[in-house]
């Protein structure tokens, strides 16, 4: 959930709860003032009953309004009370049982004695609290809508260099020469993290700048002496007047410097692909590819007596850097042919946005999760560097493309696919 979003719910949430809280408040509180104007109405016309009595004989008395809101009975003397309650009485007009407030009294006038009920009703007043209740509600939740858009145009507003800021960064790649700037937002906070941002960013572009550095001195610097060595150890190997003892230990040499011209090879090419040294990108269907890297495989596959079957039918199309597409498929069909019995099978096939390389061969020794790590083997051959997986992985991660690894029915399989976004 977005930032943004989640403040505009708790905003909500508060503001809901106050909101709540103030209408209860608010109800109880118009309860209370028309409870309180209604026991005024009533002790009006308390008053004004009184007053009545006062200045007229009892042979004059109304003893009964015509609206049936006030009874007047005339009673011997007795202890004088004066009491409010609620009551239920039946209505002409509204022709049923509804709620009234009735003010039961006695009072004297002219020496005589009256009990006097007065009722008023609580109809009207009930109606003006569901009225009053029902537009305050609506005025509330009207209220909150109009928060929820105001606050999400203020947040996005204010927002707004943040996200600007995000977007140049990722389209920022750490190979450019220019340096990143980011404007002046106005924002303390804003401009604290773009200018923490900035300096970071220099930093990260020295460091690639010398690391890319090495890697090219070391590649020249390593690879020269090695070549060099190589080269003297193979004329020393064809020199007949060596012993047989001789001969096996000089051969040992040349192939421990092969391995390492290998392996330096292979951990530059590493160090290449981290460092986002393959930036261009081209549509390559990979399917061609294998079939046009099977040509130069043909005599190896032959040597071992592989069966190959090839079902590359469906094309997978992918954009990656056309060398690193040559070594993705170079590794992937080595480790099928280097891995497998003499006589073995290897099964190519394709299909919408992957491509699967299946082959004999002996179980795995080791934790398949560990199989894309460096310098981690299955078997000791002397050729392998235990690099070629992992470089293949580092080429997947690079292109937004997943390799998978999967043993069922005695093949080894690995799947290059598409990571949909």
């Amino acid at each position: 959930m977005k930032l943004q979003n989640k403040i505009n719910i708790r905003f909500l949430m508060v503001t809901l709860l106050v909101f709540t809280i103030a209408g209860v408040i608010f109800y109880f509180a118009l309860d209370r003032v028309i409870d309180h104007n209604i026991k005024g109405i009533l002790k009006s016309r308390k008053t004004n009953v009184i007053l009545y009595l006062q200045h007229n004989k009892v042979d004059k008395i109304i003893f009964g309004s015509p609206d049936q809101s006030i009874f007047i009975r005339q009673i011997a003397k007795t202890k004088d009370y004066s009491f409010i309650s609620d009551t239920l009485a039946y209505d002409e007009r509204e022709k049923e049982m509804i709620p009234f407030r009735k003010i039961v009294f006695t009072t004297s006038a002219n020496d005589n004695y009256f009990e006097v009920t007065i009722l008023q009703s609580l109809l009207e007043s009930e109606d003006l609290q569901g009225i009053i209740f029902y537009f305050m509600s609506a005025l509330f939740f009207l209220i909150l809508l109009a928060l929820f858009f105001l606050n999400r145009w203020l947040s996005e507003k204010a927002w707004k260099p943040f996200f600007k800021s995000l977007s140049l960064l990722k389209s920022w790649k750490i190979n450019e020469i220019h340096p990143v700037k980011f404007d002046q937002t106005g924002i303390s906070e804003f401009d604290h993290l773009n200018s923490t941002l900035e300096e970071m960013i220099q930093k990260m572009q020295s460091d690639f700048i010398n690391l890319k550095e090495f890697t090219e001195n070391a590649s020249h610097e390593i690879q020269t002496p090695l070549a060099i060595i190589k080269s003297k150890l193979e004329i020393i190997l064809n020199d007949h007047e060596l012993s047989d003892t001789q001969h096996k230990r000089l051969h040992d040499a040349f192939e421990t410097v092969n391995r390492l011209s290998k392996l330096n090879e292979a951990l530059l090419l590493l160090s290449k692909i981290e460092n986002q040294q393959f930036a261009e990108k081209t549509e390559i269907d990979f399917c061609i590819l294998i079939h046009s890297r099977l040509e130069y495989l043909e005599e190896l596959f032959a040597l071992k007596q592989i069966e190959l079957s090839v079902q590359l039918d469906v094309p997978v199309i992918i954009s990656i850097h056309p060398m690193l597409a040559d070594i993705l498929i170079n590794n992937l069909l080595s480790n099928a042919l280097k891995h497998n019995f003499n006589h073995g099978k290897i099964f190519l096939s394709s299909g919408i946005n992957k491509i699967t390389f299946s082959n004999t061969g002996k179980s795995l020794t080791i934790d398949p999760s560990k199989l894309f790590k460096r310098f981690v083997k299955n078997n000791t051959l002397e050729e392998s560097t235990g690099l070629g997986l992992a470089i293949a992985d580092e080429i997947c991660k690079a292109n937004h493309l997943m390799l998978i690894y999967t043993y069922q029915n005695d093949l080894h399989s690995f799947t290059l696919s598409k990571v949909i976004e």
